[in-house]
């Protein structure tokens, strides 16, 4: 890392820091994964003791543990990344920050950077928490429960982490695209939660499908999974269709950051 760049993002974190909102959003951010995913949990051994056994064979502790707590804090992490560009213009400093770097490619890079730091460790904070109160729950109410030393549980729960990462650097690529908090977030929302979550249920069968198995986030949370779904892509594959996704998008906010005014 160059001197000017590691510069850059030095001043990017005070930036960052100095924002009242942002370290309250980052705790409920950690909040909202462990919590509602404890209580995920726990419907979760309720229901495994009614279950059959075919439902019980593809029981995932390990996703179980951090998926419901996902759901919610996905938005906030990928609105915080929104605002780590939004903020600027909103407040008129994005023209302070092109003085001071005029090369808008450094300044954006550091941007990323920097909230890709903040992302994982929020990610692994969560990941963790998650996962360890998310198995106390589950052996409470009899459910089986996984251990970090099993195959997959540490890829797993590490990898909900670098979930974490790519969300909020979408955030980051969607704020930088279209420069209002309002029409990113809500770009953000439909992207990864309400064309995965409820499109299913109102498109065609097969397009469903589709979107369940190959859509960027659906298949990026293969990452956080131990137990393979027929259906499902692999995890690293997975995850790879996400982070492309996410390049893709960081690559248009670079192009178009570069080539027009502040």
């Amino acid at each position: 890392m160059s001197v000017a760049f590691a510069d850059t993002v030095r001043s990017e974190w005070t930036k960052f820091r100095t924002i009242p909102s942002n370290i309250p959003t980052m705790l409920t951010a950690v909040a909202l994964m462990v919590f509602p995913g404890a209580l995920t949990a726990n419907g979760a051994s309720e229901n495994y003791q009614a279950a059959d056994e075919a439902t019980r064979a593809v029981f995932d502790p390990t996703y179980i543990s951090m998926y419901g707590g996902f759901l919610f804090a996905q938005i906030t992490v990928g609105a915080l990344g929104v605002l780590v560009v939004t903020h600027e213009y909103a407040t008129g400093l994005i023209r302070t920050s092109t003085t001071v770097v005029p090369r808008r490619g450094r300044l954006l890079g550091a941007k990323v950077a920097t909230f890709a730091l903040i992302a994982l460790l929020m990610g692994w904070v969560s990941s963790f928490g998650s996962f360890f109160l998310g198995q106390a729950v589950l052996g409470s109410g009899g459910a089986p429960t996984a251990s970090l030393g099993e195959p997959g549980v540490l890829r797993a729960v590490a990898g909900m982490g670098l979930l974490w990462v790519l969300v909020g650097l979408s955030g980051v690529a969607l704020g930088g695209l279209l420069r209002s908090t309002m029409s990113a977030t809500t770009v953000l929302v439909a992207v990864n939660f309400i064309i995965p979550i409820i499109g299913p249920r109102l498109l065609p069968d097969a397009v469903g499908a589709w979107v369940q198995t190959y859509w960027p986030i659906q298949a990026g949370l293969q990452i956080t999974t131990t137990v393979q779904s027929a259906e499902g892509m692999l995890p690293w594959p997975g995850f790879g269709v996400m982070a492309a996704f996410t390049a893709v998008l960081l690559i248009a906010a670079f192009a178009l950051f570069r080539s027009r005014d502040a």
